[in-house]
Parts: C-alpha cells; sequence; structure tokens
C-alpha cells in the first residue's frame, strides 16, 4: 500500500510543476547561478504571503526572472489542507529565481574616479530611415549613456555651443583618427561615438563605435541586426549597447 500510494503523490506533485519565465533581452546575465527565494501565496496564489524585492536583489538590474512551482513546492502544497470551495491548496508556495543583470562598466565613474566624456555624434541614416527619426533615437541614446553613474554626454547642441556652428558641421564629417583626434581635443571627450541606423530588406540594421580620439584606435564596437523590427525595436536594445559603447578595453595578454 505504501508504494502504490508515493507513486500517486509524486505524480499529483509533478502534474502540478509550472514554469513563468520573463526575460529581459536588452540585459547581459551576470555569471554564477541565479539567486533562489520562495514565494508564498495562499488559496491557489489569490493572496500573497510574501514579495521579492527585485531592486534589493539585483541593484543593477534584472535579466531574467523565473517563476516556477518545483516538486518540492508541489509537496508543500499536498501536505496542506485542501480548500474544496475554492478548488485550490490553502497554502501555495513558489520558487522565484532570480538572474541579475550584469552592472555597467561605467559605474566605476570613469578611470581614476573621475567623470568620463563622451562625445556623442549624430547617427546616420541609411536605408530609408528618416533622417528625424535618427537624430531621435541619438537622443535616445545620449539619454541612455547618461543614466551611467560617472558619465557625462555631449550631443550636437553641445558641439555646437562650444565649437560654433561652422566648426560643428566641419568636425561632424571626421571619417579619419587624425579628424577624430581634432574633434577630441577641441572638446576634451575621452570617448566619440559614431555610426549609423539604417534598413536592408525587413531588418534594421545599428553599427556604433567608441573611439579614443589621443589614440585613434576603437575602444568598442557595436552592432544589431533587428529582424522585422520598425525603427522604434532600438529602444529595446538601447542597455545593452551603452554597455558595450562604455566598456573598458581589455588589456592584451600572452607572453612577451
Amino acid at each position: 500500500m505504501t508504494r502504490p500510494l508515493a507513486a500517486v503523490l509524486a505524480a499529483l506533485a509533478l502534474s502540478g510543476c509550472y514554469t513563468i519565465r520573463y526575460e529581459r533581452r536588452s540585459a547581459l546575465p551576470e555569471e554564477g547561478a541565479p539567486r533562489e527565494v520562495w514565494h508564498h501565496g495562499f488559496i491557489g496564489g489569490t493572496f500573497a504571503g510574501s514579495s521579492v524585492n527585485l531592486p534589493a536583489i539585483c541593484p543593477s538590474g534584472v535579466a531574467v526572472v523565473q517563476n516556477q512551482t518545483t516538486f518540492i513546492n508541489a509537496l508543500g502544497q499536498l501536505i496542506t489542507p485542501y480548500l474544496a470551495a475554492f478548488w485550490a491548496p490553502a497554502w501555495e508556495p513558489t520558487t522565484v529565481s532570480v538572474t541579475c543583470a550584469r552592472p555597467s562598466p561605467a559605474v566605476r565613474g570613469g578611470r581614476n574616479g573621475r567623470m568620463l566624456k563622451v562625445a556623442l555624434l549624430p547617427l546616420t541614416p541609411l536605408g530609408g530611415v528618416p533622417a528625424e527619426t535618427a537624430l531621435l533615437l541619438g537622443d535616445t541614446l545620449a539619454g541612455e549613456l547618461r543614466r551611467r553613474p560617472g558619465v557625462s554626454v555631449l550631443t550636437q547642441s553641445d558641439l555646437s555651443a562650444l565649437l560654433g556652428v561652422e566648426k560643428t558641421r566641419q568636425m561632424l564629417g571626421c571619417t579619419d583618427s587624425g579628424c577624430f583626434a581634432e574633434l577630441g581635443g577641441a572638446l576634451g571627450a575621452d570617448r566619440i561615438v559614431h555610426g549609423s541606423i539604417g534598413r536592408v530588406g525587413d531588418s534594421l540594421l545599428v553599427n556604433l563605435s567608441a573611439l579614443d580620439p589621443r589614440r585613434g584606435t576603437t575602444i568598442a564596437s557595436e552592432s544589431e541586426r533587428l529582424r522585422g523590427a520598425r525603427e522604434e525595436a532600438f529602444l529595446d536594445v538601447l542597455p545593452a549597447v551603452a554597455d558595450a559603447l562604455l566598456a573598458e578595453p581589455q588589456a592584451s595578454g600572452g607572453p612577451r
């Protein structure tokens, strides 16, 4: 009698297992095992008996949240009274698994604790993307970069105020390292971000690069192909794009 009863209990527990997963595509997940906490509900989850403080668990943001009724959770439901009037167990525990997003590299406040000054050139519209849309998305990217502690951002309007309209017009046509070095020197910028947004077929293509104007070298680059997407899809990948452009260059290793 014991063995059939155990089999029935196991079948009931497994039949109650389920998983709800929320994934933030624009966030880069941290390495390591996710954090797990129990969440308690009552009368089939009608009333919450606990809460999960995501900002406290992941100060840098969340990449993946998964709410699951595991085998152990289901056993917990089986040992509590079943309320026939509600067709639900009195206690319904679930396991919440949280994977945090990687903290932005700019949280350190730039090198040596000082502000990292970024000059953001207007995005070049290509493939039928309206110039007004490219300008608006560039301003949105500037806002996302400014959200990182220790980062200041100069946009085209700032360039015009600092350099004058005619000089800014000349500088916005930069295509070589010498011109970028001159622009960076005039602005005192640590990094110059430039790139394009365009359309090929039903795909939206975003190509961005971050340059060190003093050395004339590319520090970071980011390319996104958003299939079957309208221009506003760029907004969904902004956090990941900003983190990539602000990443510190990796020191070269290997034997000397």
